[in-house]
């Protein structure tokens, strides 16, 4: 009986293993081509204060409907 749950308890540690390893490989890959894609854009502080005011209008505007 021991035996048996030994074995199970080494299969479940070994496929969360090779899970945590696809999910890392994954990620990874994801990170890649992000960065290939942001890598075109030029981000300036002017752009982010039009995008904060563009929200805060945006804010406002709800508030004014009651939403």
């Amino acid at each position: 009986m021991l035996v048996y749950i030994s074995i199970i308890i080494t299969l479940i540690l070994i496929t969360q293993v090779i899970r945590v390893t696809q999910n890392g490989i994954s990620l990874y890959r994801q990170n890649k081509a992000i960065e290939k894609e942001l890598a075109g854009l030029d981000i300036t502080n002017e752009d982010l204060a039009t995008q904060r005011k563009a929200y805060r209008l945006a804010v406002k505007f709800f508030e004014n409907k009651g939403l």
